[in-house]
């Protein structure tokens, strides 16, 4: 794809590109004290629109439109999204016109983010300090976000006029993110389902947990019990949660419970794994790390496991 860019993509949905005033955005989250920030790449609509319309400088004044992008590693980005700018309005209407602003305002509060000013790592300046633009979500590459890399080159500027960069990549239609490691998973249950249903879109998560057996531990973000389990046949990992993103209970008692009690109430759980193993390991093995956890958490007393 060396010789497809940006702006060619572009040109496909919009002929009159080269009269348009289009800024990109390079949101660089690791290795800069921007350790929560891993989130943008999670964010929902309200937030992303908030986050990318937030700014301490007036970076976006000449710009119409602007298509945010999450840093990669070797200089790439993968595109988030699209906004239509309408212009810079005031804290006070910012706060009005964005659905978002109070998720936002509590997740910077919570979240481990510093910024970089002089050299200096200092906690994220008060919103009430700082500039807004009426963004917009703009239908523009709707179909390539979370699937588009391009290559951003060597300039560290994260804001450019230039569109021109080289494709590097574009993922598969379902696509929701590379496989961090074991040790880093941590899903929502739309992204378990996501991840699921699109195995071709996600062939590093399909390969990794079929050929894994594992402990895992479901959150409920609503109650902060837990709930401990094990897959140790079929495909693995893979099978035994492929039957939660189906259900949401997977058959488990207690979880159906709550299913009874609210429909929604798989939406509340993140899934993370504690323990993986090659498939070759028994299952009485999988089994004892499994109560194991169980003992540790207190998930019988206090959480969802029954047994």
């Amino acid at each position: 794809m060396s010789d497809l860019t940006l702006k060619d993509l572009i040109r496909l949905e919009e002929p009159n590109v080269d009269n348009l005033k289009i800024k990109i955005a390079r949101h660089v989250m690791k290795g800069r004290g921007w350790e929560g920030f891993d989130d943008l790449i999670r964010f929902d609509d309200d937030l992303l629109t908030i986050f990318a319309g937030n700014m301490n400088t007036d970076r976006y004044k000449d710009a119409e439109i602007v298509l945010t992008f999450v840093a990669l590693p070797k200089s790439k980005a993968l595109l988030r999204s699209a906004f239509i700018n309408h212009g810079r309005i005031s804290h006070a209407k910012a706060k009005n016109y964005y659905a978002g602003y109070s998720k936002y305002e509590n997740y910077l509060k919570t979240a481990k983010i510093n910024y970089f000013h002089n050299e200096k790592v200092i906690r994220p300046p008060k919103l009430s300090s700082q500039l807004f633009y009426k963004f917009e979500q703009s239908n523009l590459l709707e179909s390539y976000r979370n699937r588009l890399v391009i290559d951003w080159g060597r300039s560290q500027t994260y804001i450019q006029k230039i569109i021109d960069k080289p494709v590097a990549e574009i993922y598969p239609k379902g696509f929701v993110s590379l496989f961090p490691g074991w040790d880093k998973v941590h899903l929502s249950y739309k992204e378990l389902s996501e991840i699921i249903n699109n195995p071709d879109g996600n062939k590093d998560w399909f390969e990794y947990l079929t050929r894994h057996s594992g402990v895992y531990v479901i959150f409920d973000k609503s109650t902060g019990m837990q709930y401990v389990g094990s897959a140790s046949g079929g495909n693995g990992i893979w099978s035994r949660w492929e039957g939660y993103a189906r259900t949401g209970h997977n058959g488990n008692k207690a979880l159906k419970l709550l299913a009874k009690k609210n429909p929604d109430f798989a939406n509340n759980f993140t899934f993370s794994l504690h323990h993986v193993f090659p498939r070759t390991v028994s299952k009485n093995d999988v089994l004892y790390y499994e109560s194991l956890l169980k003992n540790k958490l207190g998930s019988r007393a206090f959480g969802l496991n029954e047994n």
